[in-house]
């Protein structure tokens, strides 16, 4: 093995023991929501307002039982804005109904979408607009709520005087290797937003989750609003940016036991549904800088492979403690890292074999946006060099 190679598989093997010492580490520091408000004493009365917002784009499937949950809530000053954004199947009629059958939800139906704008980021900015709460939820229509999760989240925020909370919801998935691929996108999530850190005291970091960001309606005041995000396809990072810019305290908690959503079907639903999203925040639309992350990240995914391979095969010591290690930090990682069942474990372990369909993902995402000059979403086309000007998150 040269040197060039050998300096190439101990550096690797290395970021390999940072990787997974910085996700053990962010997993212990991460809060559940149930387990901290359950520390907390009650709030005094009254309770504060919220305003739920939510776009719905051909949601029929899911939308129904997802907004009966959040009518189903123990919270007692409840408003759901939901936006139908010019949906062609049942979303509209259903909105409807459910609007006539419960005043707290307003419908708000788009027939047409204006120029330089994504759609989802129009419909939530027809939500605030309309919103009368104290406190504001952006939300997606196929998120489903446990009964108290609206109040243990209110509970959280007045106590630990925030303005912002982000939300990791539980997922449904259909299949096992559907849940190796998007266990892998999550620890990805973890390690490039830095998530852990954002609790911390004066922290400089941002997170956002589309699934659930609460926000404190004066702190969205101080912030431009959607017009800034408006042709930002990670609009749930683009929110959270942007409080952090206005000087919200943002915080960030798992909540796998109190939201589920069905997010992907399958996992080649999940190559269609991440197109838009992994070509612009890690390359910013560049063909160059994805190769290199590519690059780099089949390179660190090789590295103890092949340090295995040849500590055995030459007998070298140096070699096969530096696979050594990073398989038993694997292992670890795997076993102390899991919300779920512990027999779920085995998913986390494949977390490298995940981790290389995600670059596979970052390959077709950014060949597609290349090819079309722009990217595809829910029907409409949008320009690459308008998505490039309207960029806000990058990482």
């Amino acid at each position: 093995m040269t040197i060039l190679v050998a300096t190439c598989v101990v550096v690797c093997c290395t970021l390999w023991l940072m990787i997974y010492g910085y996700l053990i580490w962010s997993h212990a520091r991460l809060p559940l929501l149930q387990r901290q408000v359950a520390k907390l004493p009650p709030l005094p009365q009254p309770w504060p307002t919220l305003s739920v917002i939510i776009p719905a784009c051909n949601e029929a499937e899911h939308l129904e039982t997802a907004l009966r949950s959040l009518l189903a809530q123990d919270y007692p000053a409840l408003e759901l804005i939901v936006v139908n954004d010019r949906s062609t199947d049942a979303t509209g009629a259903i909105l409807d109904a459910l609007a006539r059958q419960d005043a707290r939800v307003r419908a708000v139906h788009i027939d047409a979408l204006p120029a330089g704008w994504l759609g989802k980021v129009h419909a939530q900015h027809q939500g605030v607009q309309r919103a009368s709460g104290d406190w504001l939820l952006f939300s997606d229509a196929d998120v489903h709520f446990s009964p108290a999760a609206l109040r243990q989240a209110i509970t959280y925020v007045q106590h630990q005087h925030v303005d912002h909370l982000a939300l990791l919801p539980g997922m449904l998935l259909q299949s096992f290797w559907l849940d190796v691929c998007v266990r892998a996108f999550a620890q990805l999530f973890l390690l490039f937003t830095r998530a852990a850190e954002v609790n911390q005291p004066h922290s400089r970091r941002y997170i956002g989750v589309g699934a659930f960001n609460l926000v404190r309606a004066a702190a969205w005041q101080r912030t431009p609003g959607f017009e800034w995000l408006r042709l930002e396809p990670g609009d749930d990072m683009g929110l959270g940016l942007m409080l952090q810019r206005a000087g919200a305290v943002s915080h960030f908690a798992i909540a796998t036991e109190d939201l589920s959503v069905p997010w992907y079907p399958s996992v080649g639903a999940m190559f269609r549904g991440l197109e838009k999203n992994l070509f612009g925040p890690g390359a910013q639309y560049q063909w160059w800088r994805l190769l290199l992350q590519v690059a780099g990240l089949w390179l660190l995914l090789g590295a103890p492979l092949l340090a295995l391979w040849y500590g055995v095969s030459h007998f070298a010591w140096l070699y096969l403690v530096a696979a050594s290690c990073v398989f038993v930090l694997q292992l670890i990682f795997a076993w102390v890292c899991t919300y779920e069942r512990r027999s779920e474990s085995i998913r986390l372990l494949l977390f490298p074999l995940g981790l290389l369909v995600i670059t596979l993902m970052m390959l077709r995402a950014g060949y597609k946006c290349l090819r079309n000059g722009g990217i595809e979403w829910r029907g409409t086309h949008y320009p690459l060099a308008q998505l490039r000007q309207g960029q806000r998150v990058k990482f």
